[in-house]
């Protein structure tokens, strides 16, 4: 009987939570890193513990001055967009996290309590970037907690990083936009950046003793995405990779001015297209709008539309059930009547299972 018992496989679900009786959460604070407009910043995490986070606190001042407005109108996205590129690098090739500031925070949306992403004035809030001008100029606020989660959800063990590995080196890097990633060169205004500095914190998970309550690492979370210009208007098809699962797939659809496109705008449904002929999502913009709204309890941005696979109740704590495998697929496209010219981004979370001899 304890031959059968050690033999025995242990499934997913029995290792999450024997992970969970076993292991002890810890947030660490890593050494601020100062900055500037236009400039690169990266760290390596601490070799400790499995990596479940990286949080990043993102602080700037941006002094406005104008000889009469008392405010002034921050650019599209920000503060976020100050963040040119975000990525998280691992040693072995993988890269959990590439996106830009704009998709960072359209991302964000999509996981949980999306509310906590509305841009305060001045205050606590998460996201702050203070808006008032004035003749002899007027420093403002500029600060943000932007996440960047290697598991799957809060819960489960899926996704996350042996740091405790001489093998292992995994690097964040921060890629800082010019002055337009904050405010957009405006006539009769001046601005002027300063005191850019990005603080991580660090959230990981001790390793437990017993084997059976080690999580399985042989999967990879992988947060990407790819734009494509909409020449005109009419039919496109925006071809996505093929090779991972799809949890999430979320798209932004703007004009050629960068303004996102109204639901009302968008003629036909939009289409996930497999294989060219196997079409399991067909349906119209506003629908998939209302969905989302549902789904995330917050009305997303104009333009902004996502597939959420994981969503059974809540958002990322789903099965398998609806994931897209694209691994045996020769294509995976989104289809839909583009109103006019623009752009088109798509932002994708996938699972990558590693090779092991």
């Amino acid at each position: 009987m304890a031959v059968e018992q050690q033999n025995r496989r242990i499934s997913p679900a029995e290792r999450n939570a024997r992970f969970a009786m076993a292991t002890r959460q810890n947030w660490q604070m890593l050494p601020a890193i100062s900055g500037e407009l236009n400039s690169t910043v990266s760290f390596n995490l601490p070799k400790v513990r499995y990596l479940s986070k990286v949080r990043l606190l993102v602080e700037a001042v941006i002094t406005a001055t104008h000889a009469s407005a008392t405010t002034y109108t921050p650019a599209p996205f920000a503060p976020f967009s100050l963040l040119r590129k975000v990525s998280m690098d691992i040693n072995n090739g993988f890269s959990p996290f590439k996106l830009s500031g704009k998709e960072l925070y359209l991302y964000s949306l999509i996981r949980n309590n999306a509310g906590v992403y509305d841009i305060k004035n001045s205050g606590r809030g998460r996201v702050v970037q203070g808006v008032a001008a004035g003749s002899d100029g007027v420093a403002n606020t500029v600060r943000f907690v932007a996440d960047l989660p290697v598991n799957v959800n809060d819960r489960d063990p899926i996704g996350m990083i042996l740091l405790q590995n001489e093998e292992t080196v995994v690097t964040v890097t921060v890629d800082f936009a010019d002055l337009e990633g904050l405010a957009p060169a405006t006539s009769g205004y001046t601005f002027d950046v300063s005191n850019i500095k990005v603080t991580p914190m660090v959230e990981t998970f001790s390793l437990p003793v017993a084997r059976d309550a080690q999580p399985d690492i042989s999967v990879l979370k992988l947060v990407h995405s790819t734009t494509q210009t909409i020449s005109g208007s009419g039919v496109q098809t925006l071809a996505l990779p093929v090779g991972n699962t799809y949890r999430k797939l979320a798209l932004y659809i703007e004009d050629d001015s960068g303004v996102g496109v109204a639901d009302a705008d968008i003629a036909g449904n939009f289409e996930l297209v497999l294989n060219q002929a196997d079409i399991p999502y067909n349906i119209k913009p506003s629908v998939l709008a209302a969905i989302n709204q549902e789904q995330f309890d917050t009305i997303l941005p104009q333009g902004f539309y996502v597939f959420d696979f994981s969503y059974q109740g809540l958002s990322g704590y789903g099965g398998s059930r609806d994931f897209i495998d694209t691994e045996r697929l020769t294509e995976f496209w989104f289809r839909f009547n583009a109103p006019a010219a623009g752009k088109i981004t798509a932002i994708y979370e996938t699972l990558s299972r590693l090779r092991t001899r």
